[in-house]
């Protein structure tokens, strides 16, 4: 976590750059951008940890001036708008014909995708950050505060919260997206432990701490289940896999990662701190390596047949599977602009949003 660090306190030096550098090939086309940098005073520069989400031919994106867009996804334009008035910083959530998401002033809205019509809102004491998480009518949101709630996602009633002491000196507040195995939730929590809640009533079924450091510990890569085993681990530590029924560690796989693990058939696609993208099998065997960029890489997706990779120094990256050279770039604008998030990719479209508060849609 300290690359996030270094990178907030860095990032208001960094200059515009109006063009991107030559390609080998076209790979990047730019659809369409947003700029949605809210405003702002000298020495208090927002940074955009966020991300879009892509239904029906329609991208949903939050912004930090509190307004919910959703866009046409082959033009741009804008379909509806909701002025919630609190700062947007997590992704939404699909459930039924709805969107769920929520602000930092802890207030949780569910709104008619096609429409923006408000269903319900409930205030939830605490900010909403990442992406809602949506199964068998429920929904569960992963709060800053350390808090899990498990809602009905129809009407809103909370069903059970958990709720985790955690110093407030260890963690720069980014969550997991939970992962669900059988009667399971698998969360990263913000004092290095990986943990296991039961979905009828919340309680901590098994937790194994696999951090050691004093600061910055946060379990926030999104737990995998690969091999029948689950994969996460912090970006201040190693990569770990657990045993799913009990938290026990049965591998450490020896690199440090602060993108979100990738599952690709039986292969894994990692980015790390050092700024290489590794394809390694389920077994731990690092199949293929290369460095792409001198600082960390953020994010990585599979799009197009590629590999595509988001590093700190602002630049997104494709990347031939076979040979994992780099085939085109895309300066996103800004020096030590970055993605937080993940890279959405849905059907022919990528979606992405910089720290810098720019909406991306390429094709």
């Amino acid at each position: 976590m300290k690359y996030l660090f270094l990178l907030l306190l860095s990032v208001a030096c960094g200059s515009f750059r109006p063009t991107a550098p030559e390609r080998e090939i076209d790979f990047f086309k730019l659809q369409w951008a947003k700029n949605l940098d809210p405003d702002y005073v000298s020495g208090n520069l927002p940074i955009g940890l966020g991300a879009p989400r892509i239904f029906n031919d329609i991208v949903y994106m939050g912004s930090m001036s509190g307004v919910m867009s959703a866009y046409d996804v082959e033009s741009g334009r804008v379909l509806w708008t909701a002025n919630d008035k609190t700062p947007l910083g997590g992704p939404v959530e699909f459930f039924n014909d709805h969107v769920a998401y929520g602000g930092q002033s802890g207030r949780f809205f569910v709104r008619h995708y096609l429409t923006g019509e408000l269903k319900y809102a409930i205030d939830l004491g605490a900010p909403v950050e990442s992406a809602p998480f949506f199964f068998n009518g429920h929904m569960i949101v992963y709060l800053r505060g350390h808090q899990i709630v498990h809602l009905d996602a129809e009407t809103g009633k909370v069903l059970w919260v958990y709720k985790r002491a955690v110093p407030v000196t260890t963690t720069l507040q980014r969550t997991t997206k939970p992962l669900l195995i059988g009667n399971k939730i698998i969360l990263g929590f913000a004092d290095g432990y990986v943990g296991a809640l039961s979905v009828e009533e919340g309680l901590l079924l098994w937790e194994t701490k696999i951090v050691d450091q004093a600061k910055f510990i946060d379990v926030d890569l999104n737990p995998v289940l690969m091999g029948g085993a689950i994969v996460t681990g912090s970006p201040s530590g190693e990569l770990k896999a657990l045993n799913p029924d009990s938290g026990v560690i049965s591998r450490s796989y020896g690199v440090s990662v602060m993108a979100h693990p990738v599952l690709k058939g039986e292969q894994i696609i990692l980015g790390t701190n050092d700024g290489e993208v590794i394809i390694m099998s389920f077994a731990g065997e690092i199949l293929k390596k290369a460095k792409i960029s001198e600082q960390p890489v953020s994010a990585v997706g599979w799009w197009k047949e590629h590999l595509v990779a988001a590093s700190f120094d602002g630049t997104i990256r494709a990347i031939d599977p076979l040979t994992l050279k780099v085939v085109d770039e895309f300066a996103l604008g800004y020096d030590y602009s970055s993605v937080f998030s993940d890279l959405v990719i849905k059907d022919d479209f990528m979606a992405i949003y910089s720290s810098r508060n720019r909406l991306y849609l390429f094709r």
